[in-house]
């Protein structure tokens, strides 16, 4: 059975923010409290870490762990326009008519 989780992009995302934050991997592994040798492997996609390790490395690196695994995070505002984006494209004229005045009666509170 094939992952829908691509450890490959995990592993990417993992390495630009450990960079943006200017950690070294020996660094971010001690603070993790695992080995560089896991660390490197985990960014480079040939180890399949926990969900709990993907926790730890989300909040050391802090950044959503949501964000960590599908590159998405209801953390950012991009995450609620694409939700929008995919009901209206569903919806009647008639039904955006109203989406657009129920939300423009809940701005106005």
């Amino acid at each position: 059975m094939d992952s829908t989780i691509d450890y490959k992009l995990i592993g990417s995302r993992i390495k630009k923010r450990r960079n943006e934050l200017k950690l070294t991997q020996e660094q971010l592994a001690n603070n993790l409290n695992i080995s560089v040798y896991y660390l490197s492997k985990i960014e480079n996609a040939k180890a399949t870490p926990t969900l709990e390790i993907l926790s730890l490395i989300a909040h050391e690196l802090q950044i959503d762990l949501a964000f960590l695994i599908t590159g998405t995070s209801t953390l950012e505002k991009s995450y609620y326009i694409k939700q929008l984006d995919e009901i209206c494209s569903k919806a009647t004229n008639k039904q955006l008519n109203l989406i657009i005045k129920l939300s423009r009666v809940i701005l106005d509170d």
